[in-house]
């Protein structure tokens, strides 16, 4: 992705010009991940002319997205080529322009893309084009994710429900990973919606903003959880709606809760890879095994720190914060089967009418004395000390273990670090380890050690010590003339091959 390799664009083209309609549509999305950020011109030319040529609505459609992919990053070197193409008839080559907008000016929070794109996303006469522009915003506003919610909340109680859609995938892409209440808020009523795909938007735009989210940092969690399972649950809902509530369940979970959706790097800078996922990810609409591209925009969260060998020291770093706030969410509760309880045997009136007579002249015939029924009945000494501050000192323990919760909490090496919880992440005065880089908390992080004439306390592979001690001696063994020489060149197939 991103190489530009000319030998590699003109085995794609050379697919392309086969002119099938699934072989196309991948080499024309391939066209456009190899030359990522290229603008090519030759390409360009190429991928446009067969556009005019084809009559699959697949490939042009894909040749679109791969159009968008090779201006990423190029800004006003995009412009004359977005021109031409909104002034097109075919519908998507101008679709062609909506993606070169968003990619070529992603992250830039450039006026003049956004003007375009809001323009387009009420003139234009074709719904995915419409669509496609406000999801663009998205794109746009990447680095400023507050701006969202507020352009697109008139967008998102829009009559055309494509509008809608794409308003909730804008409001997903700008601010995912950041647990945004106002997105949420602007999100939950859509999920009410009249329109599957509507619901189906919402949904997957509330997976990219709350993931790994748990209960304690944001309430609305377990709600929308619920509300994930109601909608797959639903004996007459809609296979769309059911669709995006079952990915959606997949990506707030991804990663076992150990990643998340971030489209820049730790510094700020464009992450190529996962803004090229998450367009691709998009085209789920079209083809849904396109929304496996979204593993491109997911990024590990953990402190995993390094020494000048790349191994792992023992070391921690002090959270200021409540560890609830960034625990693993709770496990869902399987239901219990209750076994079915026998039905009670009728009684007849007659019947219970008797036996209440039998019994009143049971009761009469045992009654003790009057003596024996004033002595009060005292109960019997448990041998065992009964403090009279106990009460007092259970309150203090609960008081105290609640206080805990509250208390700082260390976070060691090779362990699981939120994004928002970065911020709270302290290095202790005088730690033994310090980072190299200052201000980077997460990720491969490498430290320098102050004290370097110490022996260090690294962390134990948990692997099994025969696998381990394996690996160590197929690195540090020799090369000796007694290993199996590599075959010798050869062609396939051979001519007696009959198969």
């Amino acid at each position: 992705m991103g190489s530009g390799g000319d030998d590699v664009g003109q085995a794609l083209l050379s697919v392309l010009y086969t002119d099938s309609a699934i072989a196309g549509e991948a080499a024309a999305l391939g066209l456009g991940m190899v030359m990522m950020g290229s603008n090519n011109e030759a390409v360009l030319k190429e991928m446009l002319l067969y556009a005019k040529e084809t009559e699959h609505e697949k490939i042009i459609r894909a040749l679109a997205v791969g159009i968008g992919l090779i201006m990423f990053g190029r800004k006003q070197e995009a412009d004359p080529l977005i021109e031409r193409l909104l002034d097109e008839e075919d519908p998507l080559l101008r679709l062609g322009a909506v993606h070169a907008i968003s990619m070529a000016y992603c992250g830039t929070g450039d006026n003049g893309a956004i003007r375009k794109l809001l323009h387009l996303a009420v003139s234009d006469v074709k719904d995915d084009v419409r669509r496609a522009a406000v999801t663009g915003l998205g794109f746009v506003l990447l680095r400023s994710p507050e701006q969202v919610p507020r352009m697109v909340e008139l967008l998102s109680q829009s009559f055309n429900p494509h509008v809608r859609a794409g308003a909730a995938l804008a409001l997903g892409i700008a601010c995912a990973g950041s647990g945004s209440k106002k997105a949420v808020v602007i999100l939950e009523p859509m999920l009410k919606d009249s329109v599957d795909f509507v619901v189906e938007a919402a949904s997957i735009s509330l997976a990219f903003i709350l993931i790994q989210q748990n209960e304690a940092y944001d309430p609305k969690v377990a709600d929308v959880r619920k509300r994930y399972s109601a909608l797959i649950e639903a004996k007459h809902g809609e296979g769309v709606t059911k669709f995006g509530a079952a990915i959606s369940q997949g990506i707030i979970d991804a990663g076992g809760r150990n990643v998340t959706i971030e489209l820049t790097s730790s510094d700020g800078q464009l992450n190529m890879a996962a803004c090229a996922g998450m367009l691709l990810f998009t085209q789920f609409w079209y083809w849904f095994p396109l929304a496996h591209f979204l593993a491109l925009t997911f990024k590990p969260t953990a402190l995993i720190a390094v020494n000048k060998n790349l191994r792992l020291p023992k070391l921690e770093a002090t959270c200021l914060s409540r560890k609830a706030l960034f625990a693993y969410p709770a496990a869902i509760e399987q239901p219990v089967v209750v076994a079915p309880t026998k039905i009670a045997t009728a009684v007849l009136s007659t019947t219970a009418k008797a036996k209440r007579g039998a019994k009143k002249s049971e009761d009469m015939e045992v009654e003790p004395p009057a003596a024996a029924k004033a002595t009060p009945v005292v109960p019997e000494e448990s041998g065992m000390d009964v403090d009279e501050g106990s009460d007092a000192k259970a309150q203090l323990l609960k008081k105290g273990r609640k206080g805990g919760a509250e208390s700082p909490f260390a976070v060691g090496n090779m362990t699981r670090l939120l994004t928002y919880q970065e911020r709270f992440i302290k290095w202790p005065v005088g730690s033994r380890y310090v980072p190299v880089k200052q201000g980077t908390i997460s990720g491969v992080l490498l430290v320098k050690d102050t004290t370097p004439s110490k022996p260090e306390d690294l962390l134990v592979s948990m692997l099994e010590d025969d696998l381990v001690n394996e690996e160590e001696e197929v690195a540090t063994a020799p090369t000796t003339s007694s290993e199996v020489p590599p075959p010798e060149p050869f062609e396939y197939p051979f001519d007696n091959d009959r198969v």
